[in-house]
């Protein structure tokens, strides 16, 4: 659990709806190329309402001020993908420190669960605490060049160490660490111009509506729960 989840969620009934096509978005899917259960893989890219209206925004802004583009890497998640990720990132993180674990022993390594939810919401089910993904409210985004290849950013998009920190860069010297720094704070910029509010720990993760932007943006509840 985290702290923005004592955030109580007064649902909108704001709906759930198509991502423009126009908007450009990871092919394949991150998600569904692992094999995460989504029932309809026709329809995968989905956000609030409100979401995709300020997700436009930010697209337009950004071509018109910018060489960038805006790329979609994941949006929407059913709780059954966000339990699929989430325990395929376990079983990875363990297999990297060499230790045979299953899911069905999952507790017995609290450390390793610690760090996956520092990056993957635990899948719960209480909904006074969904994941972000969950509600619609949350998604993960990157910036492209004009061709729609994503530019670097430092780390890439679920990278599970200190360099996906969004400020990981910001007293570092060099010239790449500084042209990555630059790409995170324009990111960021606009994100935050249109509403969205960024995860701690994630340079690519942005949501509106839920309870970590209510917690950043010191709101008194949450408009969107799981949906």
């Amino acid at each position: 659990m985290k702290i923005w989840n004592e955030i109580p969620i007064k649902e909108n009934g704001d709906k759930l709806i198509a991502i423009p096509s126009y908007l450009n978005f990871f092919d394949p899917h991150p998600y569904s190329h692992l094999g995460a259960p989504y029932k309809d893989k026709t329809s995968i890219w989905k956000l609030r309402k409100e979401v995709v209206n300020r997700l436009v925004k930010v697209n337009d802004y950004l071509k018109l001020k910018t060489s960038f583009y805006l790329l979609i890497y994941d949006s929407w998640r059913p709780l059954e993908v966000q339990e699929f990720m989430f325990k395929r990132s376990f079983l990875l993180e363990c297999k990297k420190l060499d230790i045979d674990a299953s899911i069905k022993n999952m507790k017995s390594y609290p450390s390793i669960l610690k760090k996956v939810e520092k990056f993957w919401a635990y899948p719960s089910c209480d909904p006074m605490c969904p994941p972000p993904h969950s509600t619609g409210g949350a998604l993960d985004v990157c910036l492209s060049d004009k061709f729609g290849n994503p530019v670097e950013m430092g780390s890439k998009v679920d990278q599970m160490d200190l360099t996906s920190n969004p400020y990981f860069y910001e007293n570092k010297k060099n010239e790449k660490a500084v042209i990555w720094n630059a790409r995170r704070n324009l990111l960021r910029e606009i994100m935050t111009k249109f509403g969205f509010a960024q995860h701690p720990n994630e340079w690519w993760h942005f949501s509106y509506g839920d309870q970590l932007w209510a917690w950043k943006n010191k709101k008194a509840n949450a408009i969107y729960g799981k949906i």
